[in-house]
């Protein structure tokens, strides 16, 4: 009897034993194969728990949100072949469901959300393309701390977020867009390394002093703006960049005075666009210019005095306006440009105003 009780009590041990190791072992892998786009939690709720997703992961609606509050289905989801992309979903709080997520292997895309951190992507080391964190409803972006990898656009519309330190670790260098919309920026630091040549740049709404980040690029594919960064005291940082194939835009700046950090730029293949810079005196640093491809609009400098830095564009491909300048007298840096003709001229509302028949005389300043 003695030997029977110690055997049905070895046989429960036995059991309890292979009961815990299979509590502790990890998910069985369950790939789907293509893409999930899911706009609703009922058709959340239908999905099978998957630890790889072939194609793209998209949790969207084209409405104003979702209904969307639980994505616990992903919680053993750990690569996303293609594009995640998590947008309009004002109750979905939290990222944590996406918390043995890797990799992805395509773009992830986070806007109009209702998530407060993104604490859920710490696992996260690599995107294939791009990342694009929009109108969230973010406190901060800490959770991104252990990415090292970007492939392609840099984009970060958050008006809550005063620092981007959180990408001190990606090695990678960015190629693709860059676009930073943040009003409480205060620095750069943490942006990723910026080869030399990339997509386009827009910095914007921010309360950055200094670009040096920049200071290894010399070629922009497409624009360049630099709107209404109102503590921004210089250029410096675009010191290396010799061409833009589009648009140059330089807005509401309202402590810059010059433009002479931008002083090798020779190539402008697209329109120039100087405006609302409130103390702005002069644009010496584009000198190297003898062409601008597009229209160039140079308007509502308050404090700019001349235009000598134009002095060697011969060509524009479009109409030049000059607006609103409030003590602009010496026009004496368009004469190479007037003198080449083809250009239309609209000057007015400014502290001088010549005609044609005032560049003709000579008379281009007073």
């Amino acid at each position: 009897m003695k030997i029977k009780n110690l055997l049905n009590l070895l046989l429960c041990l036995i059991l309890l034993n292979c009961s815990t190791d299979d509590n502790n072992s990890e998910p069985t892998e369950n790939i789907f194969n293509g893409d999930i786009v899911v706009s609703s939690q009922a058709e959340v709720d239908l999905l099978e728990t998957y630890t790889k997703i072939t194609g793209d992961l998209k949790i969207e609606t084209l409405l104003s949100s979702t209904d969307i509050i639980n994505l616990s289905v992903f919680s053993d989801l750990t690569e996303i072949g293609g594009d995640f992309i998590l947008e309009n979903n004002s109750g979905v709080l939290s990222t944590e469901s996406f918390s043995k997520v890797q990799l992805v292997g395509g773009s992830l895309e986070l806007g109009n959300n209702g998530i407060k951190n993104l604490d859920g992507f710490l696992n996260l080391k690599s995107i294939g393309s791009n990342l694009i964190i929009r109108n969230n409803a973010l406190e901060n972006i800490d959770g991104l701390t252990n990415l090292i990898s970007i492939g392609g656009d840099f984009n970060i519309k958050q008006s809550q977020i005063s620092s981007i330190e959180v990408f001190n670790n990606v090695t990678s260098t960015l190629k693709g867009w860059i676009w930073l919309e943040m009003e409480k920026l205060e620095s750069l630091n943490g942006l990723p390394k910026i080869g030399l040549t990339t997509e386009s740049i827009v910095i914007s709404q921010t309360k950055i002093q200094s670009l040096e980040p920049f200071s290894d690029l010399q070629n922009i594919n497409g624009i360049l703006e630099i709107n209404n960064n109102d503590n921004l005291v210089s250029l410096n940082g675009f010191q290396n960049i010799t061409s833009i194939q589009g648009k140059l835009s330089i807005r509401g700046n309202d402590t810059l005075q010059n433009l002479d950090k931008i002083n090798n730029l020779s190539i402008l293949n697209g329109e120039l666009d100087i405006f609302g810079n409130i103390n702005l005196e002069d644009i010496n640093g584009l000198s190297k210019l003898n062409s601008i491809g597009g229209y160039g609009y140079v308007s509502y400098n308050d404090s700019l005095t001349n235009l000598d830095g134009l002095s060697n564009v011969v060509s524009a491909g479009g109409r030049f306006e000059i607006e609103g300048n409030a003590i602009l007298k010496d026009f004496c840096g368009l004469n190479s440009l007037f003198n080449n003709g083809g250009t239309i001229f609209d000057i007015r509302i400014n502290a001088y105003n010549p005609t044609q028949q005032n560049f003709t005389d000579g008379n281009c300043s007073i």
